[in-house]
Formats: C-alpha cells, sequence, structure tokens
C-alpha cells in the first residue's frame, strides 16, 4: 500500500528543525504588522513601482523555521537609493530627536505599527545620518518600535515593525540581534542590522567577510547599522564585535539570536 500524503507530512514534520518552537511576542508583533500591510494593499502598491527581492534573516532559527517574522516596506524609489549608497560612510553621525523630527513624522505615517499623529523629538531613540540616508528608530504612539530608513527629500526607503511591549533584558557588555535584513536587486541592495545592548557596551562594530569594517550607532539600548550589500539577507556572513572597557568579543549574527 502507498503511503498517504498524511503519512509523507508526518515524517517530514519529524524533521523539522523548529518544531515544536513557539514565536516570541516580537515575532507575533511582526507577523500581525505583514498582515495588516497586506490587507491594506500596500504589497502590491509596493511591487508595482520596482520589483523587489527581499531576504529576511533573524537568525539560524527563523531560517530553519522558513519565518519571515521581520516586516520591511521597501520603497526603493529610482535614483533614491543609488544616491544614498553612493554617500554612505562608514561611521555615523549621531543625531537627536528634534534633528530627524521631519523624517520621524514620515516614519510615524507610515502604516507599519500603526500611524501616529502626534510625534515629539523624545520618541525617537536612535537616529544616525550616514551621507544622504538617516536611519531612526522610533516609538509610535501605538507603543510599537519602528526602525525607517529615508535618503532625504520625504524618500523613505524602508520601513519595518521591530517590537510591541516589553523588551528582553541583555545582559552587561552583552547585544542581542532582533532583525537583520537585506532588500533590492543586484549591485543596488542594501543590508540592515539592529538589536538591543546591554548596560556596559561602548561600541558596537560590524565587519563584512569581504573585508569591509564599519561603526553602528549604539543609543537608548539599541544598536543598529546599515549597509550597500546583500550580506544582511544572508546567514553569518559578517561579524558583530562588542566593545567594552574589559576588552572586546566578536559573534556572528547566529549566535546572537
Amino acid at each position: 500500500m502507498e503511503p498517504s500524503m498524511n503519512d509523507d507530512l508526518q515524517q517530514l514534520a519529524v524533521l523539522d528543525p523548529a518544531r515544536g518552537r513557539t514565536p516570541t511576542q516580537m515575532e507575533w508583533t511582526r507577523s500581525k504588522a505583514s498582515i495588516e500591510r497586506l490587507m491594506a494593499g500596500q504589497a502590491a502598491a509596493t511591487s508595482a513601482r520596482r520589483p523587489v527581492k527581499r531576504r529576511l534573516v533573524m537568525g539560524l532559527a527563523a531560517v530553519a523555521a522558513g519565518a519571515a517574522a521581520v516586516v520591511a516596506v521597501p520603497a526603493l524609489l529610482p535614483g533614491a537609493a543609488e544616491k544614498a549608497m553612493a554617500a554612505w560612510t562608514p561611521t555615523p553621525g549621531s543625531l537627536t530627536g528634534a534633528q530627524v523630527l521631519p523624517q520621524a513624522r514620515e516614519c510615524a505615517g507610515s502604516d507599519v505599527g500603526g500611524s501616529s499623529s502626534a510625534v515629539k523629538a523624545e520618541d525617537v531613540l536612535l537616529a544616525e545620518q550616514r551621507g544622504l540616508a538617516t536611519l531612526l528608530i522610533m516609538k509610535k504612539s501605538s507603543g510599537v518600535i519602528v526602525e525607517c530608513l529615508s535618503a532625504g527629500d520625504g524618500d523613505q526607503l524602508a520601513s519595518m515593525g521591530l517590537a510591541d511591549g516589553p523588551l528582553p533584558v541583555v545582559p552587561a557588555g552583552k547585544v542581542d540581534l532582533q532583525t537583520m535584513s537585506s532588500m533590492g536587486d543586484g549591485d543596488e541592495q542594501l543590508s540592515n542590522i539592529v538589536g538591543l545592548v546591554g548596560p556596559e557596551v561602548t561600541r558596537v562594530d560590524v565587519a563584512l567577510d569581504n573585508g569591509k569594517v564599519f561603526q553602528a550607532s549604539v543609543k537608548s539600548g539599541w544598536w543598529a547599522a546599515w549597509w550597500p550589500g546583500s550580506e544582511g539577507g544572508e546567514v553569518d556572513r559578517l561579524t558583530v564585535t562588542v566593545h567594552t572597557a574589559k576588552g572586546t568579543t566578536s559573534y556572528r549574527p547566529s549566535e546572537l539570536a
């Protein structure tokens, strides 16, 4: 007697490396935001502007489970992404919430995490400038923490939900990985990486396997960086180095997830 489809599925289920894994609250939040965006019809509007290949990674556990827990909304307007990547710098400039209020209002207006009508400087948790592009992490009036990347002049490149609710406690001298992704096509791909940082961490650097090294921004318990390239959508193609007064420790992304 030939095995049925159900028998095949049961046998495959035993081999599933993520079998029995329960999604975290952050993963549920990101998945919910993705569904809301699809219901609003924004996914179709995005693909109509330009074909986008998006790969999302949250460490080996999520890759094994086939989970796309991160919600990204790439805009990649013609010319905007190219200009932002051409002007990219390995060392970021730190910005205050008051300095990025226009970008924060644009970020708050996106549907990821719910739209916020009122935006204050203190809502911005982290903001950095690399050439023409501004990356910021902010809390919306809904309580959802989001990340936005813009190229200036109203060109928002990406927006994604990071957290909703209490954040995990990161031990002193350590960091974790909340999201890592890439978007775009071919030579026009860009990547980002975001995580939480514990006390006593003074600096975080990212080294790509191709030799490129750059500094991440660290502020308000978060660390973040973006760069031209596809490594954010691939497993362990970079190293994160955490600096404290006691020394440095390096990790692959799979060790931080």
